[in-house]
């Protein structure tokens, strides 16, 4: 009996078999479409290597040269730019010369970095960053920002206050004022107009042709003043200059007389500051904000410069 015992096979259902199969066929297919949707959420990394060559070849290069363009205009017209009257006495058309010849060295060490940035970019780079710095200071040194500035580093607030300051080279500035007729023409200028508009008037007209607005003093032109008969004569007047305070005696100095004025007071050396200082103010203003920008490019253009090369490898 046990020897005629058969085994029969239990055979599959038909639609159990076409799962199976179907499922196993299925898995690739969903794989590959896994790895591509996470595939298609990355970022193309050739859109993004052709961003960066395209701004290290053609924009950064670009704007950093028409940049640099603005260092070469400053210096042309810094050297064909007129004189203000009598600075020369204290030697300034030669710092105007030399601060142009300077600009355009920065113009041409600035191209010559672009030029080579690709052979030597971190030697550009650091000449280029050096320059730029050394050139911020001395704007800021110009505008009055920098506090440390020397005494012997001449077109500064500090160097002008020393220079005007001293007897000898005010004696020869206070000549040629007076050569040039300054006062004269404020005369033909304001000869009927009451009150004056100080504000409107170079500061050199307003604080050496006419007294300090504290003597309280009337005009009955724009060069011929009186007191007041109500009031009188101001032993001692405090005025505020660039500044700096103290007691003055400008009123007493004061004199109708053409050759006299005010042109001993303190008013008229301050105005002769101010009238000198407005063009180099500027001057470090603009080293100031040229000089940031300068830097920002090339540093922009030195790692462009390493992306492409790394990209390359």
């Amino acid at each position: 009996m046990a020897d005629n015992v058969q085994v029969v096979p239990i055979e599959e259902p038909a639609s159990t078999a076409t799962a199976t199969a179907t499922a196993t066929t299925n898995e690739p297919d969903t794989k590959s479409s896994d790895q591509m949707e996470s595939q298609s959420d990355k970022p193309p990394v050739g859109m993004l290597v052709t961003i960066v060559n395209l701004c290290a070849i053609g924009v950064l290069p670009i704007f950093t040269f028409f940049l640099s363009l603005t260092l070469l205009g400053y210096a042309v017209w810094l050297l064909y730019m007129r004189s203000y009257e009598c600075e020369d006495i204290l030697g300034l058309p030669r710092v105007q010369t030399l601060a142009s010849v300077g600009l355009l060295a920065v113009f041409v060490v600035s191209n010559a970095a672009l030029f080579l940035r690709r052979k030597f970019p971190m030697p550009a780079l650091v000449v280029m960053v050096v320059i730029l710095l050394l050139m911020m200071f001395m704007g800021l040194a110009y505008a009055g920002v920098n506090e440390m500035q020397s005494r012997r580093f001449p077109a500064t607030a500090r160097w002008f206050k020393l220079k005007v300051m001293d007897d000898v080279n005010w004696n020869n500035i206070k000549s040629c004022v007076y050569d040039k007729g300054a006062c004269n023409e404020l005369f033909y200028q304001y000869p009927k107009e009451k009150p004056y508009n100080r504000r409107k008037m170079p500061p050199i007209k307003n604080g050496c042709c006419m007294p300090p607005e504290t003597c309280n003093m009337d005009a009955l032109n724009a060069t011929f003043w009186y007191r007041r008969k109500d009031e009188g004569p101001p032993l001692e007047t405090e005025v505020l200059y660039g500044g700096m305070g103290g007691i003055l005696s400008d009123c007493e100095l004061w004199r109708n007389d053409w050759s006299i004025m005010c042109y001993d007071c303190r008013s008229c050396k301050f105005g002769f500051i101010r009238s000198l200082r407005r063009k180099w103010w500027q001057l470090g203003v603009f080293l100031v904000v040229i000089s940031i920008l300068l830097l920002i490019s090339h540093l922009l253009i030195f790692l462009a410069t390493f992306w492409e090369r790394f990209k390359g490898q």
